[in-house]
């Protein structure tokens, strides 16, 4: 790790990388009538340049709160926020509002002005920035050729469906040329299929503009197409947080493994064992076991292996293969058929190749 000497600020340099968020100690208090609320309690986080990171937590888990933290749209109670190599809580008033352009953010509803049309609320931002008519004019075609809206530059909000709102809000956060954007819930009014392709539109901004992302969300699956790091959140602390790889393919917090059993069916065979269904019923000198194994173990023939040199049966009870940053991540649930010191070696053998292994019985 360097140090990178710029104008007044440092920066840390990993490897090419520069932490373009970095929270320290945060913590948010709101007095209320009859008692404070500790929305945010002493958290600390980066975000590195390029970065698409995910913060996760159910309702009131204090993420909507820390991401306003990073803008200072809340002042945090206190705690550092350096953007950019800046610590904005130290910043005068004037120089905060620059850096602030610097940091583009939408919501979950949009926030258009409903009396301008497309063209305008993209416009907006830009007012008073000292460019031209006719640069302004030029900025918003391009955005609007980006968010794939060139056709509706003279409609308004209300002519458009849910999607191409938050389209324009993107390209309104886009307007002055942000380094950083932060995403509230983005896709949380959105369904389904147009939530994939706002976040299919984000990953482009991603790569095209080289800007670095903050998504906040309560859904795993919003995390595991998009993200390449995550922090999970539960009353107020940021409980794991991590690759996306690894928080997947070995969760170490509850509510950590709670999200990631919404995104896949793997965990129902745990019901089925309580069910005592059919599928899932053990013979004599069988064993059912859940292997979870990543980039390093998944074209390995493992299974193949257990058959060769241990003298065993298996079975495929479930099998699930997910692509998570470009890594693929499995889930294997088989029964093994065979003497017990042959099962008691093939797991052995099993967790050598790097892979983990649950015993189901």
């Amino acid at each position: 790790m360097t140090f990178v000497l710029m104008g007044e600020c440092f920066f840390y340099d990993f490897g090419g990388y520069m932490e373009k968020v970095v929270l320290k100690h945060i913590s948010k208090t709101f007095q209320v009538k009859t008692h404070d609320v500790h929305a945010v309690k002493d958290v600390s986080l980066s975000v590195d340049e390029g970065d698409i990171f995910g913060v996760i937590g159910f309702s009131g888990a204090g993420k909507s709160t820390l991401i306003r933290c990073i803008n200072l749209l809340e002042r945090p109670t206190s705690g550092e926020v350096w953007v950019n190599g800046k610590n904005l809580i130290e910043l005068p008033a004037k120089q905060l509002r620059e850096e602030r352009k610097k940091i583009g953010m939408i919501f979950q509803h949009f926030n258009l002005m409903r009396s301008r049309t497309v063209a305008q609320n993209i416009a907006y931002p830009l007012k008073g920035s000292g460019k031209s008519k006719a640069e302004i004019e030029a900025k918003v075609s391009e955005l609007l050729e980006l968010v794939e809206l060139s056709d509706k530059a003279k409609a308004y909000p209300s002519q458009l469906s849910g999607g191409q709102k938050q389209r324009v809000a993107i390209a309104r956060a886009l307007a002055n040329d942000p380094s950083i954007l932060l995403c509230d819930e983005a896709t949380s009014a959105l369904d389904p299929q147009t939530t994939q392709s706002i976040l299919q539109l984000l990953k482009e901004v991603n790569e095209k503009l080289k800007l670095t992302i903050v998504i906040i969300t309560h859904e795993m699956a919003v995390v595991k197409q998009i993200c390449n790091r995550v922090a999970i959140m539960e009353n107020g602390v940021v409980v794991e947080q991590g690759n996306i790889v690894d928080i997947f393919s070995n969760p170490q917090n509850q509510t950590t493994k709670n999200f990631i059993n919404t995104t896949t069916s793997i965990n129902e065979i745990y019901e089925m064992i309580e069910e005592e269904n059919p599928l899932v019923k053990l013979e004599e000198n069988e064993t059912m076991l859940r292997l979870t194994y990543g980039s390093s173990n998944t074209d390995e023939p493992i299974m193949s292996e257990l058959v060769n040199q241990f003298n065993l049966e298996f079975n495929i009870v479930f099998a699930n293969v997910e692509v998570l940053s470009a890594t693929p991540i499995g889930n294997l649930v088989v029964k093994l058929k065979g003497e017990t010191k042959d099962r008691q070696d093939a797991i052995s053998y099993i967790e050598k190749q790097g892979v983990k292994v649950e015993v189901l019985n």
